[in-house]
């Protein structure tokens, strides 16, 4: 039996890293693992601490990361060293990782995996600070992507763990888009679709200016939001100024994306920074044309229907991009997409496969550390040795 303790940084609610987290669960093979996770108080959402209950998890909540760290950190070393992990896996997106790897460094763990999750940080001069501590306390290096591997441990070696899909789950249903789309009561609408949290990451305000134009165009277009947080209230009021409320839809959290996006005719990711995102992985195997900032990683065009554009360029232009698109017929594309996707290595159910066997793999050399054994571990990541 392996004991892991996984800690998402940005705590446990609908989110991209939450989601990745639980679809690999979802898929992997648990029987001889044993999975908690941690996260800091007043960070969660009940439904996503639902799904992983019913995942057979414990779930441990501590004191705030971000206004109480010290509480945090010792709450989490008693945590580690009380339940003797074999793996501490943790998800974030700068050295403030550091909290959690010399937590569990302190408390005895010999397998610590720091997994970046993003390009950039909301804190560059605590993450500045805190790199000598980072650089020295975690084990192992994983990331969404390469560009977020080399944005976290510049050129020390790390391994890409994609963020794989359920594949027959998004894949474009005919038959459910009708169903979905007089459901919401579309009939001839241009439906554009957006699957994010309402943070300055996200960059609504930039959306909201392009689907003005867009609606000066046609009246047939409309826009639904689908995700929650701190800054929708100002959106909704962007949205009120420009009159556009009866043409823009938010959904708030929805646990049928994959259903919804069968409604979809274009998505829109006009974001100030990212990782790999995995909504233009979801996007793409849904046979969506996606339009996004080209601050993005080219790592997530695994098709032809992700198109880049700059922010630079403004809102009219990316109005004039989306508006060039005609409805593409989804499902005569339908199985050439998939094979695409497949073969970038994006089917869940082999990544969960082969993260179990990267599990193992750790454990095992640890264990053949103590018994004085050297056993090698494959390998199998990208990253700069």
């Amino acid at each position: 039996m392996i004991r892991i303790l996984i800690i998402n940084t940005n705590g446990l609610y609908f989110e991209g890293v939450t989601n990745s987290i639980v679809s690999y669960l979802e898929a992997m093979d648990r029987t001889d693992l044993e999975i908690d996770f941690a996260f800091g108080s007043k960070s969660f959402e009940a439904g996503a601490v639902k799904i992983i209950k019913e995942l057979g998890c414990n779930i441990y909540e501590l004191p705030s990361r971000s206004k109480n760290t010290l509480c945090y950190f010792l709450g989490l070393f008693s945590l580690i060293k009380k339940n003797y992990y074999n793996i501490v896996h943790t998800h974030g997106n700068s050295a403030t990782l550091a909290i959690e790897m010399w937590a569990a460094k302190l408390a005895g763990c010999r397998v610590r995996i720091a997994h970046s999750r993003n390009t950039c940080t909301d804190y560059p001069l605590i993450d500045k600070l805190l790199r000598p501590l980072f650089n020295v306390s975690y084990t192992h290096g994983f990331a969404c992507g390469v560009e977020a591997g080399k944005w976290l441990f510049s050129n020390k070696s790390f391994q890409v763990i994609p963020n794989g899909k359920e594949i027959e789950k998004f894949a474009f249903n005919q038959n459910k888009r009708i169903q979905m789309r007089q459901q919401l009561e579309l009939t001839d609408h241009i439906v554009i679709g957006h699957v994010g949290n309402f943070n300055y990451q996200k960059n609504h305000e930039f959306l909201i200016r392009i689907f003005k134009e867009l609606s000066a165009k046609d009246e047939r277009y409309r826009l639904y939001l689908m995700g929650d947080g701190e800054l929708r209230p100002h959106i909704e009021q962007m949205v009120e100024e420009y009159k556009l409320k009866h043409k823009v839809i938010f959904t708030g959290y929805v646990s049928n994306v994959a259903d919804m996006l069968q409604a979809m005719d274009i998505m829109v990711l006009p974001s100030r920074f990212e990782g790999l995102p995995n909504v233009v992985v979801e996007w793409q195997i849904a046979c969506l044309p996606c339009v996004i900032s080209d601050v993005i990683t080219r790592e997530c065009k695994l098709t032809d229907l992700v198109s880049y554009l700059s922010l630079q360029d403004g809102p009219a232009a990316w109005a004039d991009k989306i508006h060039s698109f005609k409805v593409i017929d989804r499902e005569n594309i339908k199985d050439s997409i998939l094979k695409q996707i497949r073969a970038a290595g994006f089917d869940i159910r082999k990544n969960a496969k082969q993260l179990k066997g990267i599990y193992y793999e750790l454990v095992s050399k640890q264990v053949g550390q103590r018994n004085g054994k050297c056993i090698e571990i494959a390998t199998t990541g990208t990253g700069d040795k």
